[in-house]
């Protein structure tokens, strides 16, 4: 006792400078992670030092966590109120005093005579708190309990959780690649209610007309569980999702929105009237942002690519033959479920005549594309030759066809310069 009496004055010795020292080493990470803090009880920054036993060095005191220190909650609607019990047992041979410290929302201490746990003995600590509009759409409260046990001066007690509105989507972006212009595509997805009602899918679409016109859909109900879909298990409906877009969309990037109107349904499973705001909006959707790219079925790479355009190639010469080499190679790619089938060749109409040369080699099968290797030769003749780009149709050129009619001629634009011999 006239240890812990000496430890005391000790501590009112320092004042608060050293108690605020103390408090920044030891909890100053943590305060600078979760953010501003506040606490129920008049916990002080400098109270950290006369809280605990001067001598808790020698402290018989243990902590036992009787339950994990972090709990997940999963998905909740803000204005959800959410609480969580912790459960602390002392398993040393001297009392443990315990003490609320820096937290970021709502926490008790369970009923303790003079916060103290005597040997054996156990309590609870309950985190509280309502889930907030908008934000960041998962939340992390958290809460200190100081202790005079040596090994753990400070455990932390961490909650966590998802915030959800109406619905979830699964994934949050529905993408589908990179897919060439002969080719189907498929999109697919989960869509995840949270809402009070049910609700009734109406006819699917795309902000894009021409996506939507290549496309069939299809919308299957099922019922979220937590074995088959986690923390998305408390949702009161799903819906799988698959779209089928037929082949014979225009080359490009896609970046849309999946459109599934609907209706809420009351316990009959008649519709809810809508209100005045969903009415004046057109009434209820849900959106989801769809991504990809569809590309020719003829494509190529080659370290001197500079850019492309309406599916042709740029490449780039200009600066072959500055040390007598005048050849370059690449690879032409072919794509699609025929690319086994189709031979390619490179076509007649080679600009400027006489000036380039352009050699295809045997093709290579690697997984979902086939190679070719093509080498390109400039070939000098008796006047200097540019083609360098000063208007758009100022660059050599030739073609990549095929005997595929699905396949349309790709061309390679060449940007070069060679003096005459």
């Amino acid at each position: 006792m006239t240890k812990f009496l000496l430890g005391i004055v000790f501590a009112a010795a320092l004042g608060t400078t050293a108690g605020w020292a103390i408090n920044y080493v030891n909890y100053g990470s943590v305060v600078g992670y979760f953010g501003p803090f506040s606490t129920d009880s008049d916990f002080q920054a400098g109270d950290l030092v006369t809280s605990l036993p001067a001598d808790r060095g020698d402290s018989g005191a243990k902590v036992k966590m009787l339950t994990p220190q972090g709990y997940d909650f999963g998905m909740m609607k803000p204005g959800d109120e959410g609480e969580h019990i912790f459960r602390i047992e002392n398993a040393g041979t001297d009392n443990l005093l315990l003490r609320l410290g820096a937290t970021t929302c709502k926490c008790t201490l369970g009923d303790l005579e003079r916060e103290s746990l005597a040997p054996g003995e156990s309590t609870d600590v309950k985190l509280s708190w309502t889930v907030k509009e908008g934000g960041e759409p998962e939340f992390q409260q958290s809460a200190q309990i100081l202790t005079n046990d040596p090994d753990k001066v400070a455990i932390s007690l961490e909650i966590t959780g998802r915030i959800v509105s109406d619905v979830d989507l699964v994934p949050a972006t529905w993408s589908f690649g990179e897919v060439g212009t002969g080719e189907p595509l498929e999109i697919t997805g989960k869509i995840y209610n949270f809402m009070d009602e049910k609700i009734r899918p109406g006819k699917p679409s795309f902000s894009s007309d021409e996506l939507t016109e290549f496309s069939t859909f299809e919308v299957e109900e099922f019922t979220p569980t937590k074995e088959e879909d986690g923390i998305r298990g408390t949702a009161i409906q799903g819906f799988n999702v698959k779209v089928k877009v037929r082949p014979g969309m225009r080359q490009g990037a896609v970046s849309q929105n999946f459109q599934m109107p609907f209706e809420r349904l009351d316990e009959d499973g008649n519709p809810i009237p809508l209100t005045e705001e969903a009415a004046a909006l057109g009434g209820e959707v849900v959106l989801v942002r769809t991504t990809g790219k569809i590309v020719g079925l003829l494509g190529m790479i080659g370290a001197r690519l500079s850019g492309a355009e309406g599916g042709g190639y740029l490449y780039d010469l200009s600066k072959l033959g500055k040390k007598g080499n005048l050849k370059a190679k690449a690879f032409v790619v072919l794509r699609g479920d025929e690319r086994k089938t189709t031979k390619l060749k490179i076509a007649d109409k080679v600009v400027p005549e006489g000036s380039i040369k352009a050699t295809l080699g045997e093709p290579n099968d690697r997984g979902t594309m086939t190679l070719f290797p093509i080498e390109i030769e400039l070939i000098p003749g008796k006047d200097r030759v540019e083609r360098l780009g000063t208007t758009k149709d100022d660059y050599g050129s030739i073609w990549i066809e095929s005997d595929n009619i699905k396949i349309t001629p790709m061309r390679i634009a060449i940007k070069f310069a060679i003096d005459g011999e």
